[in-house]
């Protein structure tokens, strides 16, 4: 349905969408758009070169979109003597004639995207002598292969990807293209290549074949292509390669065989390759990788056999493989790896060996792998790791165990690792950090232990780590901190512990915290927080403590919290709150307190808050407040939704007067005073919606003439009248769906100049005319479903020039006016 509904979307923009030509004198260009005629578009081009006292001698470039002819002017030829460049995309020309771009002898550049190409002329290039690049993409019923590059003879640059109608290519198709360079041929439909169907591409750098139906390839699929560097293989269906394919390519330095069905790789099949730099062959069926298969690639640095069966690596693979620096073995089925495995390769940076079942890594690798810096060894099943087991590789810097199976650190593990930064450990079974887990870590900033099941952090376990920033221990065990356990982390900005045990805060243990920055301590069991047990956080700007049990706010306890910005007490169990609850938070923007009991807000509750801008309160159990409740603060946002609100007044907002969004949805709000929202002049959205309102007071919205957005669904609403919705000149939203509304007065809706949607499905409105929607002049979206409409005119809304949708499903409507309804505007 959605996308159904993009496409009616689309075309609707599309018809509405105004003629248009303009000009970009830094480009020396000319784009236009949107014509139904070439006589209409010659006519604007005319205009625009005089509106900007310049000739067509001018312009380098010509770009044609979204228009609705068949066939291509060819009245501009001889008065575009420096013109380079025609691009002409999204539109329905069908038909070109050998004339279409006759004397234009400066054309360098042809790009032809997303039309309906047919009829061809053969002769339509012969004329472009100095054509270096054409770009025919996504044309229907076009193939160019049928003798019309003959001529191109200078062209260096073709691009045909998206084209369905090519299924194959023979000998002939570029043999006159002795100066390509690039040859693109992506996404189309090709089955089968001929031998020596390149031959003559002497030049040619860039071959992309990928997202084609290749199932087999000859011996000399690329013979010829002598200058070759990247060939595009990936996404086809090749099962195999023959051997020695690639001979006489030696230039050639990347090649993709992704996404095929590869089951077999053998040295022969890479002969010739002795220049090849990066092989990507990931996502195919192989099973092994033979210990020779690379021994005639010495120049190789990249290797990626992702996700592939391979279930072993063999030893001496890598032996003769000086410059491999990147290798990705993600995906397979590898169980063990050899020890010394990169004896050879010195240069190896990055190696990648997620989701595979290898047990260890211990001895794979060697001392000489000083520029190993990344270490992914995510989801396998490594159950520990063995003391000194990476004491070889010096240079590390992070090192990724993610969710394997290591129940237990031991004291050695992580010895002589003087570069590393980051060590993740989530998802294992580690119950406890031992004293001494970390040493000789001296540029560890990130440790990262989510969820495990760590019940214990022994006091000692971080000591040593004096440049450590993050430490991440949210969704274990604990159930205590010991109070030394952070004492020797001078550095420390991020401490997340969310999601554990914790039952009491023993607010010693932040004292020498001076520069954390986030303490996240949400979903525990704290309960109450003691007294000034922050105050040395002097750099502290996020604190959560979400869900934690707490029934009072101790003021003292945000004490010293100067950098503070963000404040979360939402799911906790506080039920009043006091004059003052707060110490003077400065640089506090945003307090959530959203899903507690809280009943009660008192006279200057939220003082000394002097930065609140965003205030959350939903789903509380707040029936009402008294009028200095939010004293202090100059909110932006108040949420106050999902409460037991029943009445509401003005002076319980008259502090509120720089108020931009406020949200009472979800309350049980049924009548309203006319002045209720008379101080919150700069409002800009209004959420009423889920109440139990019945009516509107005449004038209620007047004061809010800012007001942009306004929800009134879900409500009892029975009668719209025109002194609701006056003077509200911003107004760009309104929703009054699910409503009980059957008369709407007329003009109602007058002077909302700015009102760009309304919905009003799911009411109870008989009619409509012309005076419903009256003196909207920038509407767009009206929806009027499952009324009881049983009579309507498109003569009620031919004044509404920018209405491109309007909903009328399941009325009382005959099929024939829906029809015209539909044809007009889409239902």
């Amino acid at each position: 349905m959605f996308r159904y509904c993009l496409i009616v979307w689309v075309l609707i923009i599309q018809a509405c969408a105004e003629e248009n030509c303009e000009y970009q004198e830094y480009q020396n260009e000319i784009s236009c758009s949107n014509f139904n005629s070439p006589d209409a578009l010659i006519t604007k081009i005319d205009q625009v070169l005089t509106e900007n006292n310049i000739t067509s001698e001018n312009i380098q470039t010509i770009r044609i979109s979204e228009c609705n002819f068949e066939n291509l002017p060819t009245a501009c030829g001889s008065q575009w003597p420096n013109l380079t460049e025609i691009w002409i995309t999204d539109s329905n020309i069908s038909s070109l004639t050998s004339q279409v771009f006759e004397n234009v002898e400066a054309l360098e550049i042809i790009a032809l995207g997303r039309n309906k190409l047919g009829e061809v002329d053969k002769n339509v290039f012969n004329s472009v002598k100095k054509l270096k690049k054409l770009i025919l993409w996504q044309n229907e019923n076009f193939n160019v292969f049928n003798g019309y590059l003959s001529k191109l003879t200078s062209l260096e640059d073709l691009d045909l990807n998206q084209n369905p109608t090519l299924t194959g290519i023979e000998v002939d198709d570029f043999s006159s293209l002795i100066n390509l360079v690039n040859l693109d041929l992506s996404f189309c439909s090709i089955r089968e290549i001929q031998e020596n169907a390149f031959a003559n591409l002497a030049k040619l750098e860039t071959l992309e074949l990928n997202y084609n139906n290749l199932s087999t390839l000859s011996k000399n699929t690329f013979r010829g292509l002598h200058s070759l560097n990247q060939l595009f293989l990936d996404n086809n269906v090749l099962t195999s390669l023959p051997e020695e394919i690639f001979q006489g390519l030696q230039k050639l330095q990347r090649i993709n065989l992704a996404s095929n069905e590869i089951q077999e790789l053998q040295r022969p099949h890479l002969t010739g390759l002795e220049n090849l730099q990066g092989l990507t062959v990931s996502n195919n069926k192989l099973t092994k990788l033979p210990a020779d298969l690379f021994d005639d690639l010495s120049e190789i640095y990249s290797l990626d056999f992702e996700y592939n069966d391979i279930i072993g690596v063999e030893q001496g693979i890598f032996d003769k493989l000086p410059n491999l620096t990147f290798v990705y073995l993600s995906g397979n089925k590898i169980k063990k790896l050899p020890n010394n495995l990169f004896r050879n390769s010195p240069n190896l940076k990055l190696l990648v060996l997620t989701s595979n079942e290898l047990e260890s890594i211990c001895g794979v690798l060697s001392a000489n792998l000083e520029y190993l810096d990344y270490l992914n060894l995510y989801n396998n099943k490594i159950k520990s790791i063995e003391p000194n087991c990476f004491q070889e590789i010096s240079g590390l810097q992070t090192l990724d165990l993610r969710n394997n199976e290591i129940a237990e650190i031991s004291k050695e593990a992580f010895r002589r690792l003087p570069n590393l930064e980051h060590l993740t450990f989530d998802e294992n079974n580690i119950a406890i950090v031992p004293n001494g887990a970390f040493q000789e870590l001296p540029s560890l900033t990130t440790i990262s232990l989510n969820d495990n099941k760590v019940e214990t952090l022994e006091t000692g376990c971080f000591d040593t780590l004096r440049n450590l920033t993050v430490l991440l221990l949210n969704r274990n065990k604990i159930q205590n901190l010991p109070l030394e356990v952070l004492q020797s982390l001078p550095q420390l900005a991020t401490l997340e512990l969310s999601g554990n045990m914790l039952t009491s805060l023993d607010c010693k243990i932040f004292a020498e915290l001076t520069q954390l920055s986030i303490l996240d301590l949400n979903n525990n069991q704290i309960g109450n927080i003691q007294e000034e047990c922050f105050k040395n956080l002097k750099q502290l700007s996020t604190l959560n403590l979400v869900s934690n049990g707490i029934t009072t706010l101790t003021p003292s306890a945000f004490t010293g919290l100067e950098e503070l910005s963000y404040l979360e007490l939402s799911g906790n169990k506080i039920e009043t709150l006091k004059a003052n609850s707060f110490p003077p938070l400065p640089k506090l923007s945003t307090l959530a307190l959203s899903e507690n009991s809280i009943n009660t807000i008192e006279p200057n509750a939220f003082e000394g808050l002097s930065s609140l801008i965003n205030l959350l309160l939903s789903k509380n159990k707040l029936k009402e407040w008294k009028s200095g409740a939010f004293n202090g603060p100059n909110l932006n946002y108040l949420y106050l939704d999902d409460n037991e609100i029943e009445t509401i007044t003005s002076e319980q907002f008259e502090k509120l007067v720089d108020l931009l969004s406020l949200g009472l949805d979800f309350n049980n709000l049924e009548n309203l005073d006319s002045n209720v929202f008379s101080k919150l002049s700069k409002l800009n959205s209004l959420n009423l919606s889920n109440n139990k309102i019945r009516s509107l007071p005449n004038g209620i919205l007047n004061p809010l003439e800012a007001l942009e957005s306004v929800d009134l669904s879900n409500n009892t609403l029975e009668h719209i009248t025109n002194k609701h919705f006056v003077g509200l000149g911003n107004l760009s939203y309104i929703s009054l769906e699910n409503n009980e509304i059957s008369t709407i007065d007329p003009k109602s809706f007058y002077g909302l100049e700015n009102l760009n949607s309304i919905d009003l499905t799911n009411n109870k409105l008989k009619t409509i005319d012309g005076d419903t929607f009256a003196g909207l002049s920038s509407i767009s979206v009206i929806r009027l479903d499952n009324n009881k409409i049983s009579k309507i005119s498109l003569s009620d809304f031919e004044k509404l020039k920018s209405l491109y949708h309007l909903g009328l499903s399941g009325n009382e409507l005959p099929p024939e006016v829906m029809d015209q309804f539909q044809q007009k505007y889409g239902l």
